[in-house]
C-alpha cells in the first residue's frame, strides 16, 4: 500500500473563506520514502501576519508561486492510487478537497490520519500533537510549521505505527462508511464506538469536562457521526475537531422525553455551541398589581420573567385574546385589564366587587391548565416513561416498569425538569393522538382518562 503523507500551510483555520499558501506529500511505501513533492501556492491574497509569524512565509515569498489550479493535475498524478494521510486528516483533507471543487473536480481519496494512528500505536501519551509526538519519540522536526518538513515527520511517525496497529484496526479507520477517519483528531476510537444507537441526549465535552454542545438524537451513534461529516469546511466544523475529547449520553427510550431533557440540560449547561435556546424570544406575561385608587388591575407586559407575572404568552395576541375572554365572562372592566382606553363618561366598578370578579376569574382561568401525565415506553423493553405536568408546567419524568394512572405513583421516583419557555411546544407537538403516547388527565385526587 502506498500512502501520500501530505501537509499544508494555510491562510486560516478553516476551509471556508481561506486557501493553500504551501503543500507538500511524501509518496511513502510503509517502510521507506518513494517520492518527495513540495510547492509554495499563490492564495490570491495577502498572507495575514500571525501566519506569518507561525510559519515564516511571507507575502514576497509567494510572488510568482504556482496557484493550485496550475499545480492541479501534478497533485492528482501524486495522489493517484495511494492512500491520502495527514496528521488531523481531516484539516488538510476539508482544504485540498475544497481547492480542487473550486476548478469542478471532485477528490475524495481513501484517507488515515497519522494522528489517530499514534494514538492507536501509543496509548496512554498526554498528547498527540505533531511538535508532542516528537517530543516523546525523539524524533527532530527541522522545519515546524513548513509543509515539507512537517511532512517528512508525519511519514516517520506512520512508519513507526504502522506495526503496531492490526490489520482489523486499519481496516476499520480505512473504511468508507462505517470507519472513524471522520472523528476529531483528540477524541479516542472508542468513545465512538461504545455509543449506542438509540433514542436520548448526547454531551460534546472538551478537555475540561465541560459540554460545549447537548444534543438530542433518535439514533445518538448516527447523530455524532454527522456532526464531524457535515460541513467540513466550515469554522464550526474545525471549532468540534479542536475542542471534542469525549462523548456522554443518557437514554431516554423516546423523543418526548429527549426533547424534555435536551432543553433543561442546555438551560443547566449553557454548552458554548447552542445557539436556538440563547435566542431572544418575544414572549408576553399577564402581570397582575393593585393600583393608587385600589383596583386589582392586570395588563400584558413582554418579556418571560416579569415580577407580578400571572402568565405567559408566546405573542401579545395570545395574551390579549386570554384576557378578552376572561372580561367576557366575569363582566370585567376592560380598562382595567389594559384592553381598552379609560373614558370618564363610563362609570367605574366599585373596587372590591371588581377585585374580587378578577380573583374568581384568575382562579377558574389558570385551573383550566390541565394537569396530566404521559405515559410511553421507556429503555427497555419491560420500562415505561412517565412525564408529569401540573396545571400546565412541567414538573418531571420518572421510569417505572409499573403501570400508573396518577402522579402520587410516581412523585417519590420523579426526576424534577425545568419548566422553559419552550416546554409548552414541545408538550403540544405530542398529543394523546401521536402514536406510542398516551395523556392521563386527572384533577386532584380523581383520574380522569
Amino acid at each position: 500500500m502506498i500512502y501520500a503523507v501530505t501537509d499544508i500551510e494555510t491562510t486560516g483555520s478553516h476551509a471556508a473563506g481561506n486557501s493553500i499558501i504551501e503543500i507538500a506529500v511524501v509518496l511513502f511505501d510503509g517502510e521507506r520514502v518513494l517520492q518527495e513533492f513540495s510547492t509554495l501556492v499563490d492564495p490570491g491574497v495577502d498572507v495575514p501576519p500571525y501566519i506569518t509569524g507561525l510559519t515564516g512565509i511571507t507575502t514576497d515569498m509567494l510572488v510568482g508561486a504556482p496557484t493550485f489550479s496550475v499545480i492541479a493535475d501534478q497533485l492528482e498524478e501524486v495522489f493517484e492510487g495511494a492512500v491520502f494521510v495527514a496528521h488531523n486528516v481531516g484539516f488538510d483533507f476539508s482544504f485540498i478537497r475544497a481547492e480542487f471543487a473550486a476548478i469542478g473536480r471532485n477528490w475524495n481519496p481513501p484517507r488515515l490520519c497519522s494522528m489517530r494512528m499514534a494514538r492507536k500505536a501509543f496509548p496512554g501519551q498526554s498528547s498527540y500533537g505533531l511538535n508532542k509526538i516528537c517530543s516523546w519519540m525523539g524524533l527532530r522536526n527541522e522545519q515546524a510549521h513548513r509543509a515539507l518538513s512537517d511532512a517528512r515527520v508525519s511519514a516517520e511517525i506512520m512508519r513507526r505505527s504502522l506495526p503496531l496497529v492490526s490489520p482489523t484496526d486499519m481496516k476499520g479507520m480505512l473504511a468508507a462508511k462505517n470507519g472513524t477517519v471522520f472523528l476529531p483528531p483528540n477524541l479516542p476510537e472508542e468513545v465512538y464506538l461504545r455509543l449506542p444507537e438509540l433514542t436520548g441526549i448526547y454531551y460534546l465535552y472538551n478537555e475540561k469536562g465541560k459540554p460545549v454542545y447537548i444534543g438530542k438524537a433518535t439514533n445518538i451513534k448516527k447523530r455524532i457521526r454527522q456532526h464531524f461529516t457535515t460541513h467540513p469546511e466550515s469554522s464550526r466544523y474545525q471549532h468540534f475537531l479542536r475542542e471534542v475529547v469525549d462523548i456522554g449520553f443518557t437514554l431516554t427510550g423516546n423523543e418526548l422525553l429527549a426533547l424534555l431533557l435536551e432543553d433543561h440540560e442546555i438551560r443547566t449547561h449553557w454548552p458554548q455551541h447552542n445557539s436556538a435556546q440563547k435566542r431572544k424570544t418575544n414572549r408576553v406575561t399577564v402581570v397582575s398589581y393593585e393600583d393608587y385608587q385600589g383596583y386589582r388591575r392586570l395588563a400584558a407586559q413582554p418579556g418571560g420573567k416579569v415580577a407580578g407575572g400571572v402568565k405567559t404568552f408566546a405573542s401579545l395576541n395570545k395574551a390579549r385574546e386570554w384576557l378578552h375572554e376572561m372580561a367576557k365572562t366575569y363582566a370585567l372592566d376592560e380598562r382595567l385589564l389594559g384592553l381598552s382606553m379609560f373614558d370618564d363618561r363610563k362609570q367605574m366598578p366599585v373596587p372590591t366587587e371588581h377585585n374580587e370578579r378578577v380573583q374568581l376569574a384568575l382562579t377558574d382561568f389558570l385551573h383550566r391548565d390541565p394537569s396530566y401525565i404521559v405515559a410511553s415506553h421507556g429503555r427497555q423493553a419491560e420500562e415505561h416513561a412517565y412525564v408529569f405536568v401540573e396545571r400546565g408546567l412541567l414538573k418531571g419524568y420518572a421510569f417505572l416498569t409499573d403501570s400508573i394512572t396518577h402522579p402520587d405513583e410516581l412523585l417519590f421516583h420523579l426526576k424534577p425538569l425545568q419548566h422553559s419557555e419552550n416546554t409548552s411546544s414541545i408538550l403540544d407537538a405530542f398529543e394523546q393522538t401521536s402514536w406510542g403516547y398516551r395523556r392521563i388527565y386527572f384533577e386532584q385526587n380523581t383520574t380522569v382518562v
